[in-house]
């Protein structure tokens, strides 16, 4: 779990780690550079199984790295500061990789819900529609693109680290989108979709989420790069994300410039 800033909220994310029905886990929290009470909050909790690492700030690719430097469990899940577990997840999630041992990292569903902020207060909230999915999730929807990662519930093999695949922190958004390609390459038939929602995901546009505040530019330079990184993987043939993705948010920029949209933060809540 990588946090910054987030004493205010933080304690809500543990919890649902604590709450978990299997209780066999540790939790890693990488401090990015916080300059709040976060270490205090984490402290008061007083649970042995939470371990508090505080580095300076590099970033949340950075903090992750950090923390799979220091994991000492055979799979690795992750939780942002600002979001939640569900109770059953890692029993859940355990139970189907052990039925699949020759996976490696695999994805649950979310539920999401929007919020939208001004001025540091909740405007409005509401969850984000359910979209029905089929079980035969594979690797190859992802790299189509035609389902979406998100780091929220996450898992993979301690292995995937050791061999030396590491969070991109050049990427400035849809890092991990990038670590499931990468990951992806290197073993083609280690994915599994597990279809059921075990956590949610809060995306507060203008809050203090790095994806809520990103900008219109930050997916043209995150499509860009992740393209040019991957084209030459194999699961990439067929691909028809890019240039149309570029293009689409090279549009949205402009109109962005011209008035005619408003800041990125604001974009999606009120496209809805």
């Amino acid at each position: 779990m990588p946090t910054f800033n987030r004493a205010h909220i933080i304690s809500g994310a543990i919890q649902s780690v604590i709450s978990q029905t299997e209780n066999n886990w540790e939790l890693i929290i990488v401090d990015d550079g916080s300059s709040d009470n976060t270490k205090q909050i984490v402290n008061h909790i007083g649970d042995a199984r939470i371990r508090y690492v505080f580095q300076p700030n590099t970033g949340v690719a950075g903090a992750r790295n950090q923390g799979l430097s220091i994991v000492t469990g055979e799979w690795v899940a992750y939780l942002d500061s600002d979001n939640e577990l569900l109770p059953g997840y890692l029993k859940t999630m355990h139970g189907h990789l052990k039925e699949h041992p020759d996976k490696v990292f695999a994805l649950p569903r979310a539920s999401r819900v929007l919020e939208q902020y001004e001025n540091g207060k909740l405007i409005q909230s509401m969850p984000d529609k359910i979209d029905i999915v089929s079980d035969d999730i594979t690797i190859h929807d992802i790299f189509m693109r035609t389902f979406h990662v998100d780091t929220n519930g996450l898992i993979h093999r301690r292995d995937v680290y050791e061999g030396g695949i590491r969070w991109d922190s050049t990427i400035p958004v849809m890092e991990d989108w990038d670590l499931a390609l990468t990951i992806g390459t290197k073993y083609p038939d280690g994915f599994l979709f597990v279809n059921e929602i075990l956590c949610t995901y809060y995306q507060r546009f203008g809050g203090d989420g790095l994806r809520s505040n990103s900008t219109y530019t930050d997916n043209i330079t995150a499509f860009e790069k992740i393209y040019k990184k991957h084209k030459d993987d194999p699961l990439m043939n067929g691909q028809t994300w890019y240039p149309e993705s570029v293009e689409r948010w090279e549009k949205r920029q402009r109109d962005y410039e011209a008035g005619k949209l408003p800041p990125y933060s604001q974009f999606y809540y009120t496209s809805l």
